[in-house]
């Protein structure tokens, strides 16, 4: 190594603005593609809010949903993306890169259009929308390559083949805890939800006839919550309640059906729920997400809704396999916010290095 090269490194490792010994601005850019993305970028900034400054860019009535530290500031800000930049939708289309200067760090929850203006800028992502939706452009080849000049923060269980492939994966667990000691055999309850995933008339048709099912039969000792949108008034005669997804509703659920998205995996794996999934191969997360549940018997997986529906009948009454899979559950890695901040300290104290423009330009200068 020339004296060159070790001046670059010094450069980068002990002067570059985001390592000074200062306190440190963190921006938790969050994905608005669903509550569980807002939840897990909520509950990062409340740990992460015990060391650093903190801000999270998202809409507030959604961040208002779950309890966020008083000392973590929020920007008010509903992502949209046009031509390949991240805007506000509100406040007249305000450029997102306003902000540019002010965070020493920015972690970006899915979207990694914000690389190209935000260079100090850390992905925490287990797929990408391009991959999912099978976009392959030359300007997706181009944002590719500046993923791969960083980190990207991934669960260890539910990162994609394609980001494994292609990018310097950091696998932290789940965030959160493991929130119930011990297996419950008396609960019976069992929750149907499929978050922000769109049903068709045939699903919706489905559901209804299981819910006629349960009113004319002798099950109605068996709890149900279902989603807002599928509930009506005069369900709860019948034993079946309009799902709340707080402490209370989740206290008394063994069994979820649901489309697995991370945000309700790990709603429900958190308290040892066994889940049944249903997916139709149109959606690869979801495909992928129900194939990693079954591989690791902590779920199972449906093409056909009226038969995951009818299954969990069944299953509520198999305690031996529901204790099981309370065990697996228990059994997951739970540090994801502990690793998460080992991560930015090493960030911070020089053991792990953001992408530096100019390091990149004076090794370009070298080579001509």
């Amino acid at each position: 190594m020339n004296k060159f090269d070790l001046n670059i490194i010094l450069n980068i490792q002990f002067k570059s603005p985001i390592l000074m010994n200062k306190q440190k601005k963190i921006a938790i850019v969050a994905s608005n593609n669903g509550l569980g993305h807002i939840k897990r970028s909520v509950v990062l900034a409340n740990s992460l809010s015990r060391k650093f400054k903190v801000s999270i860019f998202c809409l507030k009535e959604k961040v208002d949903k779950f309890k966020i530290n008083k000392n973590v500031k929020i920007i008010n800000f509903e992502i949209i993306k046009y031509k390949n930049i991240i805007f506000n939708k509100k406040n007249n289309i305000h450029n997102f890169f306003i902000f540019k200067n002010k965070f020493d760090i920015f972690l970006c929850d899915n979207y990694p259009e914000i690389l190209n203006k935000q260079k100090n800028t850390i992905m925490m992502s287990n797929f990408f929308w391009h991959d999912i939706l099978r976009i392959n452009t030359e300007y997706y080849r181009k944002l590719e390559k500046k993923i791969a000049k960083r980190p990207v923060i991934s669960n260890y269980l539910f990162v994609s083949k394609y980001i494994k492939k292609k990018f310097k994966v950091k696998s932290v667990g789940f965030y959160g805890k493991f929130l119930q000691k011990n297996f419950d055999d008396k609960k019976k309850g069992i929750l149907i939800s499929f978050g922000t995933a769109k049903l068709n008339y045939k699903n919706k048709i489905e559901i209804n006839n299981f819910l006629e099912s349960i009113k004319s039969s002798n099950n109605q000792n068996i709890p149900i919550y279902l989603e807002p949108r599928f509930y009506k008034k005069n369900y709860k005669k019948f034993n079946i309640y309009e799902a709340a997804f707080d402490d209370e509703m989740y206290s008394k659920i063994t069994v979820a059906i649901i489309k697995p998205g991370l945000g309700t995996i790990t709603d429900c794996l958190s308290r040892g729920i066994t889940l049944i999934t249903y997916t139709n191969n149109q959606n690869k997360e979801f495909t992928e997400n129900a194939k990693i549940l079954e591989k690791n018997n902590i779920g199972i997986n449906f093409y056909n809704l009226t038969s995951a529906l009818n299954f969990s009948m069944l299953l509520i009454k198999e305690k031996f396999i529901l204790k099981e899979r309370f065990k697996n559950a228990k059994n997951l890695i739970w540090n994801g916010k502990k690793e998460v901040l080992k991560i930015i300290n090493d960030l911070f104290s020089k053991k792990l290095l953001i992408y530096n423009e100019k390091y990149e330009q004076r090794l370009k200068q070298k080579k001509n």
